[in-house]
């Protein structure tokens, strides 16, 4: 049965616009999104990231920030930066994180940050000075930043539903760790993992999931095979799973349910090639034979977008899967709501003429979620479409509303805070970023 908040949801999916469910669909694209601003006019080296504590999908713990990478010609040389969002979602000027006393941290490789409990936020960062160490640093978004026990490269992040936080990392051997910091916790916690005999070569690739218990599951490439291995919080740990073999360029994501269920996504780019896979396991996490989703050769002009696929849950605990797909030719996307039965039929997202570049796709606190795509056009303008998992296994968006217009626009990402108001960052002309607003619909 639809609960009230879910049912709203969806009439107001249904009440903003056509749903875009054929390749292709021309619709009128509103300007709703405030004009783009310039964040920082020094360059970015990679792409931004938002974030917005809280301890369920609509209630804040803490300030959100907008958090990057800056180059080494920036002021106070190449490392972390955020910014620190204040009322309305605007943002604060720029800092680079520091202790109480004002020392700088030296988080100055590439950047994972996530919401962390006590309305924080941590940040892990490859250190530049030594190979294969990870520092990390955890604070409110204005400071102070405390630093933490270094971990081990490569690492990844995840969050869980009441704010908890946890960090998998690799370790001699081959073994994959794992630390958690529960909501109520003040530090993370290591958890136990048994050292499986070690794969060829080192784990890559890692993909980390958390349910609102802390159960954990681990995905990595390892000697050219898929691997996870489940952590449930009440202690031990499953048999490690191969998922698949794999090779080439892969991105993975993986979501772990409060039912005890899977989904792991992965697209294989091998030798032009791209595969696009999904693997939804049954009941304690035990995968079987993965599904084939997409299966195409890449763009002559350019291969398939980065950021695909992407795996969300939504606060009504629905699943939707973003991924990028080839149609005649042209870069389009495809959405799908997955439940308890597998993945549902797929609704395209193409522009009226040209491709359609997946961005990101970002949860929202009214059972809704925010997709974001480039469309090129001597440059790339920016859009976004709102969008609903719908009865029984479909997904609907509304119609596209502008972000940017076209211009020297790349790696785009976008959040939702607690309010449904959404905050997209991208690296413009010169990497320098730029900021736009939509207000709660």
């Amino acid at each position: 049965m639809l609960s009230a908040s879910r049912l709203i949801a969806l009439l107001s999916a249904a009440s903003l616009g056509a749903a875009l469910s054929g390749a292709g669909v021309s619709v009128a694209r509103a300007g709703v999104w405030s004009p783009p601003a310039t964040l920082s006019s020094c360059p970015a080296l990679e792409a931004p990231q938002v974030l917005f504590p809280d301890d369920s999908p609509s209630h804040a713990t803490g300030p959100g920030a907008i958090l990057w990478r800056a180059a080494p010609a920036c002021a106070g040389g190449e490392g972390a930066r955020l910014a620190r969002l204040g009322a309305g979602d605007l943002p604060g000027e720029e800092s680079i994180p520091a202790t109480a006393a004002g020392k700088p941290i030296a988080l100055t490789g590439p950047l994972l940050a996530s919401v962390a409990p006590h309305g924080q936020l941590l940040l892990a960062s490859t250190h530049g000075a030594r190979a294969g160490v990870g520092q990390l640093a955890q604070g409110l978004a204005g400071g102070p930043f405390s630093p933490l026990a270094n971990v081990s490269a490569p690492f990844a992040l995840a969050r869980g539903y009441l704010g908890d936080v946890a960090v998998a990392s690799a370790a001699a051997g081959g073994v994959v760790g794992l630390r958690v910091e529960r909501y109520y916790a003040h530090g993370l916690a290591s958890r136990a993992v048994a050292s499986d005999p070690p794969e060829f070569g080192a784990p890559q690739n890692l993909s980390l999931a958390l349910d609102y218990r802390t159960d954990a599951l681990e995905t990595w490439v390892q000697g050219g095979e898929l691997l996870a291995r489940w952590l449930p919080a009440s202690g031990g740990q499953r048999p490690l799973q191969r998922l698949a073999s794999v090779s080439g360029r892969v991105h993975l994501t993986t979501l772990l349910s409060d039912n005890n269920r899977a989904t792991v996504a992965w697209a294989e780019d091998r030798h032009g090639s791209t595969r696009v896979y999904l693997d939804r396991s049954g009941s304690g996490v035990r995968f079987g034979t993965p599904k084939l989703l997409e299966q195409f050769r890449d763009s002559t002009e350019s291969r398939s977008p980065s950021a695909s696929p992407q795996l969300v849950r939504l606060s009504s605990e629905s699943v939707m899967l973003a991924w990028a797909a080839l149609s005649q030719g042209r870069w389009v996307i495809r959405t799908a709501a997955i439940d308890l039965r597998g993945i549902g039929a797929p609704t395209t997202i193409a522009a009226p003429s040209g491709d359609a570049l997946l961005e990101a796709l970002a949860p929202g606190p009214k059972g809704d979620a925010l997709l974001l795509w480039g469309e090129p056009q001597s440059g790339q303008a920016l859009y976004a479409a709102r969008g609903f998992d719908t009865f029984p296994d479909k997904t609907a968006f509304a119609a596209p509303e502008q972000v940017a217009v076209s211009g020297a626009n790349s790696q785009a990402t976008v959040a939702l805070d607690p309010g449904d108001r959404a905050v997209a960052v991208w690296r413009g002309s010169g990497g320098h970023l730029q900021y736009a607003i939509r207000a709660s619909p």
